[in-house]
């Protein structure tokens, strides 16, 4: 997948609790200047809920990061993630 395939995605645990958006994603290293690369492994997902105030720009958003290797599946145009990530992030 592309890295603009992940943008505003759903992020849901494995039983199914919603978390939020892809807002971003993360990689290690210096940013790539110039030509592109095919490929960069991502280490971070920086995701969150969007509301009315957000979307409107009244207020901003708390993007929380959910490590790469919690994902445990894409489906459906979702990116689902360990149950864990849930209860840690239950707000």
């Amino acid at each position: 997948m592309r890295a603009h395939e992940f943008q505003y995605m759903e992020v849901l645990t494995e039983s199914g609790r919603f978390l939020g958006h892809v807002f971003d994603l993360r990689s290690r290293g210096e940013p790539e200047y110039g030509e592109p690369h095919d490929a960069r492994t991502v280490h971070e997902i920086v995701y969150g809920r969007l509301g009315l105030f957000e979307r409107l720009g009244i207020t901003q958003a708390e993007p929380q990061t959910i490590p790469w290797k919690a994902v445990k599946a894409i489906r459906d145009g979702k990116l689902i993630v360990d149950d864990s990530v849930g209860e840690r992030n239950r707000g």
